[in-house]
């Protein structure tokens, strides 16, 4: 490359400092596609599809049908394939409503970068950056194609992604040469500093897309719930098996039928009566009740933290903008010894200064206002007649106070050439840029940050026009003053500035011998929501610590307004935390609430001792210091306003609001996507168990086969497959934020649950042979109609039971879920087609029934609904009695 001026090199691109037209830009979209990395094999429609008939399940079903085709029963043969279809298009719709569920949350996870299109900053996805895009970068970003740097400020990016160097590299400007040091490679991460920089190139032809093919998307991972529930159902299935080849070598050995239709018989009854539908309704429980949960604001982007969610049992929160509005307005400001009260709302640039309630002009103000307007990375924009702050609310505060006070972005940044800055990170806590002022010729550097670590930065002070020397008195005024602007729930920032020769690689000399300003407090309100939320977390057995960089009493008074605060609860800084052994802080732990002057650092300590006492944690997060604790976390949560790329990409859910009660409220459907998985549980077990055991009666007492292998297995769709969709779909209980969290080391079926399932499957298999039996010397054909009905009778009053987890009249209502209403609708209506269409009472062998046959059917399967609600409220007493709480089975 010989460009010597970025407006020559820009012109090879087609480009300018403006950056490209959007028209142009959609231009290059369409040629030259998406900036994004080819992925794995894309599951399709037709290849989910097929997939079904790997089933072991399917296999043996097709052998079934093949086999009965073989022994010339053609019209068995084809209502075994349809139904082998419809079970195949029943799979097929779970999976991809599982699958479209987990894409469309990975495509609202993709990263954000900023860029410039026709002189107009904006946030788009980063697969819709193309060559010539003009983006900027700050820390924390994840770099979103490869570029050449233009413009840069102590520059720092870890390219470990593409390298395998841990060290970030210190970036230069180079447009004459392709130096590695002067370009920013996709997928590397801005560590330090901040630059502008023009796209060279996208997708497969970047660096990282050469070797793209080492680093094709990975699966999913599996949860430990889908690891349960896999296992589970696999000793299930061996369990009865077992008992199947047992049925069929009984009924082989004691009667006289044929071996063909005891092999036909015994592999309906191992379709139907395995558990295979198990890892499916965890799965499909996860992946849809995550999509669920991005229509409230919280992105789930691994199927762990949907599981997780149910189970937390501590929250560790943000203060800024979780807890409140993040929307910062400068009220005070100190200086020269005196507080003056600053008017207006909001972003809008408009407010007068007051001085103990008389008006005051701005004019002497001018020097701390422009180190707030200068040290700033925030954009006050005008969108649609409102205004709005591009970048960090704190920051923008300082742009609308000094808009308030006069100051013109043009005029400014005309008279102050930006050199170089140093950017804020939470172990400084400060930020520092340095101007050139163009009227002097010197070079100034622009100081904000904490005041009690700025003031003993400075040597002089600011007074009335004037610099003399900072005394003793003059600091303990500034932090008498910083701790009275603290106690009114304000966030403060210190001002100073210094003329100086050195650059931001000389940190100990350019931010030395400066000069104290003034303060800026800031107020930003509590969310109006979030106090209910709080008492939401204590009614649920959820405790809440805030990790803040504030102010112990500014945290304190913000935290009193929510009722997380009270008498008694500790609120220690990051500084008494460090002095704390492992041992001390274990014993303290649960009773902190408040943690003040933290570092990201010690999050990762605060996880690491919580989870030491079992406890499920949920952490905020949002700068790049913060990822190896949201990492951590078991559920790491990164806040989709504030949070940084690096943040969100090691996160395991991101909060596109950044409020509180979101995560609480998400904590809540955590609850109810696991107690819709265990309802589901509740259902098909008991009615599988049922199955068997009529099968297991039947032989013993030396009876014909209840049903013959075609009904097994319509009865399996129409009870398995239907009805568990429809539980999927069933509100939270009532009482699901009074509940305390879930062990989540406890087992799925708890042995409450394991006895309740044998013992409605004994009642389901008594009862079903009872009446078969009263019918059997009658009409075979009748009296396997009727245990056919009676079973179905059976399964769909299970599954009103299976409804609630608890004693609940209110539940047994099928029109409060519509879906389960039109499930159960449904499969009575196929069942009685079955019974009363002639042709279908031709290849299902069934009968027409009269009423008193109904009757008899609905007295007997009712009972298993009495049984199942009756143990209910029985469980409850005894759980009461022993002080083990609510009866949840």
């Amino acid at each position: 490359m010989k460009s010597k001026t970025p407006d020559d090199f820009l012109e090879q691109f087609s480009t300018s400092k403006e950056g490209l037209s959007e028209s142009e830009a959609k231009r290059r979209l369409r040629h030259y596609g998406h900036n994004e990395l080819e992925q794995g094999k894309k599951a399709t429609a037709i290849s989910i599809f097929l997939d079904q008939f790997k089933n072991a399940l399917i296999i043996l079903l097709i052998f079934a049908c093949v086999l009965s085709l073989f022994l010339g029963e053609k019209l068995e043969s084809f209502a075994m394939f349809f139904i082998i279809i419809l079970t195949a298009i029943m799979g097929f719709v779970q999976e991809w409503r599982a699958e479209k569920a987990i894409e469309m949350l990975k495509n609202e996870t993709a990263p954000m970068a900023v860029v410039c299109r026709g002189g107009r900053i904006k946030k788009i996805p980063a697969r819709e950056v193309v060559t010539g895009d003009i983006v900027y970068l700050e820390a924390g970003d994840i770099v979103c194609a490869d570029c050449k740097i233009l413009t840069l400020s102590n520059l720092q990016i870890d390219e470990s992604s593409l390298t395998g160097e841990s060290v970030p590299v210190k970036k230069i400007i180079d447009l004459s040469s392709s130096k590695r040091e002067s370009m920013a490679f996709m997928n590397s991460i801005v560590t330090v500093g901040k630059a502008t920089a023009v796209v060279a190139t996208t997708g497969m032809k970047t660096e990282i897309g050469k070797i793209a093919g080492a680093i094709q998307e990975t699966e999913e991972t599996k949860t430990p719930l889908q690891v349960k529930f896999n296992q589970m159902a696999k000793q299930i299935g061996v369990i009865v098996i077992s008992l199947i080849v047992l049925v069929s070598v009984s009924s082989y050995l004691s009667s006289d039928i044929a071996l063909e239709a005891i092999i036909m018989f015994a592999l309906a009854l191992t379709v139907a009566a395995v558990p295979n539908s198990l890892p499916v309704v965890v799965t499909v429980g996860l992946s849809v009740g995550a999509k669920q949960l991005s229509g409230k604001n919280m992105l789930i982007k691994k199927l762990t933290a949907a599981e997780s969610l149910g189970a937390t049992t501590f929250i560790c929160s943000d203060k800024t903008g979780t807890l409140t509005k993040n929307q910062m307005t400068i009220t005070h400001v100190y200086t020269s010894g005196r507080i003056i009260n600053i008017g207006g709302e909001g972003y809008e640039p408009k407010g007068d200064f007051y001085i103990e309630n008389e008006k005051t002009s701005p004019e002497k103000l001018q020097l701390l206002l422009r180190i707030g307007y200068l040290c700033n990375n925030a954009k006050l924009v005008k969108n649609n007649g409102k205004y709005e702050i591009i970048g960090d609310p704190t920051e923008g505060a300082l742009i609308v106070l000094g808009q308030k006070g006069g100051i013109r972005e043009e005029k400014i940044k005309k008279d102050f050439e930006f050199m170089e800055e140093l950017s804020f990170d939470s172990d400084r806590k400060r930020m520092s840029s340095i101007y050139m002022n163009k009227s002097s010729g010197k070079k100034e550097v622009y100081v904000k940050g904490a005041p009690d670590l700025l003031i003993g930065l400075c040597d002089r002070i600011y007074e009335d026009g004037k610099i003399r020397k900072i005394t003793e008195k003059d600091r303990k005024l500034v932090l008498k003053t910083n701790d009275e602007f603290a106690k009114k729930a304000l966030r403060i920032l210190g001002l100073a500035y210094s003329l100086t020769e050195y650059s931001v690689s000389s940190i100990e000399k350019t931010e030395k011998n400066l000069v104290f300003i003034g303060l800026v407090g800031m107020i930003d309100p509590p969310r109006s929501e979030v106090k209910e939320s709080i008492e939401q977390c204590k009614t649920a057995g959820i405790k809440v610590m805030v990790i803040t960089g504030d102010y112990s009493a500014t945290a304190r008074a913000i935290a009193r307004q929510i009722g997380l605060f009270k008498e008694g609860d500790l609120l220690l800084s990051g500084q008494e935390i460090q002095k704390m052994t492992d041992e001390e802080l274990e014993e303290k732990i649960e009773d902190i609430r408040i943690i003040a002057r933290s570092q990201a650092i010690q999050k990762m300590r605060i996880i690491d001792i919580l989870q030491k006492k079992s406890h499920i944690v949920a952490m905020t997060g949002d700068g790049v210091n913060d990822a190896p604790a949201l990492k951590k976390a078991d559920i790491g949560v990164a806040m989709g306003i504030t949070g940084t790329e690096v943040s969100k990409e090691v996160s395991k859910a991101i909060l596109v609001d950044d409020n509180f009660s979101t995560i609480v409220n998400a904590v809540g459907e955590g609850r109810n996507i696991y107690d819709k998985m265990i309802k589901s549980v509740r259902y098909l077990l008991p009615c599988n168990a049922g199955e068997i055991i009529t099968m297991l009666i039947a032989i013993a007492f030396k009876l014909p086969l209840p049903l013959i292998p075609l009904q097994i297995l319509l009865m399996n769709l129409l009870t398995d497959d239907f009805p568990a969709l429809g539980l999927g779909m069933e509100k939270a209980d009532d009482d699901i934020m009074k509940r305390k969290p879930r062990n989540p080391k406890e087992k799925p079926i708890t042995n409450q649950m394991f006895g309740l399932i044998i013992l409605f499957g004994i009642i389901m298999g008594i009862g079903t042979v009872f009446l078969f039996s009263l019918y059997v010397d009658e009409n075979l054909n009748k009296a396997r109609t009727v245990a056919f009905t009676t079973l179905v009778a059976f399964e769909m009053f299970a599954v009103l039971s299976a409804r609630s987890l608890k004693p609940s009249i209110k539940k047994l209502n099928p029109f409060s879920n519509k879906y389960l209403f039109g499930a159960i609708c449904l499969s009575l209506i196929i069942q009685l087609v079955i019974i009363y269409v002639p042709f279908m009472q031709m290849v299902f062998e069934t009968v027409a029934l009269n009423a008193i046959d109904w009757m008899r059917i609905l007295a007997v399967s009712s009972i298993g609904l009495i049984v199942m609600e009756g143990s209910k409220i029985v469980l409850a007493k005894i759980n009461k009695s022993e002080g083990r709480g609510e009866s949840r089975i």
